[in-house]
């Protein structure tokens, strides 16, 4: 399949979306000049829950994970899908979700491509879209040629954000919460959307890739309320559980969609390793019982309380959930690298940054700018 050029556009909507894409490839050559500096946004993290969350599977020896001669298939596995529409069901308290809806599959990433080349090959060529957008489903929407449509002028945690949504029948791409703030989408937004979904019939696909991160506890995500037969959304256990080294998440799509969404992926994708297809049974059971991940976010949030409280970030946008903050950090500008707002398409917030709360070279740079200013002794941040 050939692809459509990705010669420049003269859009002003894609001229911003993709101001997106130049502000990432400059932090990357700011790294790679000054590898000095620390990257207070590394993606990277450490939490002293990983063991209990992998249980046993942490000691599995790779002869006993299954039979290594045989491919592995997520997507044909009956009893995990089954197990995420009751997590869904039972732990989060979303009714529409099925296991007819789920396509789970190795890790997020490859579902940004697939969502985006299911409506390409459907025949959608114009995308309208909130910011931010997640890096990979941004080079994917230059690359695949979508005329795009900004439908909100800055990112939604800034209040009374206007949206300007199409008159008529479009694709729709939403990413909820706004993650490198740890701030959900504001309800009064996605009510709007939803009832312009069902005005218009449009479709909406939602990268909820930090979904299910509260710092309160995991429940209902508002985007439960939009029509399950014309919402496409994205989930990743990996990223609630911040264990990044296994690949595990999955599509809920319309039920009439799951086949075709499902084989697709497949020819993209292929099959799943073993260690990642017995993770996600390990992630899905881990997150429906006792506490679930809510041991991770408090963690979290205490370790952003300590920051606070000592200095180290004197303004930030209050997170309720995940475990990034974007704020701006007590720390010299030439001794840090981060991603800026320019990052995400949204204005303002000079010398605001996303910073890693699970990142220990991100939370010690910040710590120790504060102790180096005043003489302090080492906190203890966690």
């Amino acid at each position: 399949m050939s692809l459509p050029s990705s010669s420049p556009h003269t859009s002003d909507d894609r001229d911003l979306l993709y101001s997106e894409l130049a502000a990432h490839d400059r932090l990357g050559e700011v790294l790679e000049k000054e590898p000095e500096r620390t990257f207070v946004s590394d993606w990277n993290g450490e939490h002293p829950f990983a063991r209990s969350f992998l249980g046993e599977l942490a000691d599995v020896p790779v002869g006993a994970l299954g039979a290594l001669g045989t491919y592995s298939h997520m997507d044909e596995d009956t009893e995990l899908a089954a197990a995420v529409a009751d997590l869904h069901v039972r732990r989060y308290g979303e009714p529409s979700v099925t296991a007819r809806r789920c396509v789970p599959g190795a890790g997020a990433t490859s579902f940004l491509t697939t969502l985006l080349l299911y409506q390409f090959l459907d025949g959608v060529r114009e995308l309208a879209y909130l910011p931010p957008v997640y890096y990979n489903a941004g080079w994917w929407i230059r690359r695949l040629g979508f005329t795009v449509h900004r439908v909100a002028p800055d990112v939604d945690f800034v209040e009374d954000v206007p949206l300007r949504l199409p008159t008529g029948r479009c694709l729709l791409w939403l990413t909820d919460p706004v993650w490198f703030a740890g701030v959900p989408v504001g309800r009064a937004t996605l009510d709007a959307i939803r009832d312009w979904q069902c005005r218009t019939g449009s479709t909406v696909i939602v990268d909820g890739t930090f979904q299910y991160m509260g710092w309160d506890g995991a429940g209902p995500e508002a985007t439960e309320w939009l029509d399950p037969d014309l919402t496409f959304r994205l989930v990743c256990p990996t990223k609630t559980l911040a264990l990044h080294g296994f690949r595990f998440a999955y599509a809920l799509v319309p039920e009439r969609c799951a086949t075709a969404f499902a084989e697709l992926h497949g020819r993209l994708h292929g099959a799943a390793g073993l260690a990642d297809r017995r993770f996600a049974h390990r992630a899905v059971a881990v997150l429906g019982a006792g506490d679930g991940a809510l041991p991770l976010m408090r963690f979290a949030e205490a370790r952003y309380r300590r920051l606070r409280a000592g200095g180290a970030l004197p303004d930030a946008v209050e997170p309720v959930g995940g475990y990034f903050v974007f704020g701006r950090p007590e720390v010299a500008a030439h001794r840090i690298a981060g991603m800026d707002i320019a990052c995400f398409g949204g204005s303002g917030h000079p010398g605001f940054v996303r910073v890693n709360l699970l990142n220990p070279s991100a939370v010690e740079c910040l710590s120790a700018a504060i102790r180096s200013r005043d003489g302090k002794q080492p906190l203890d941040y966690g």
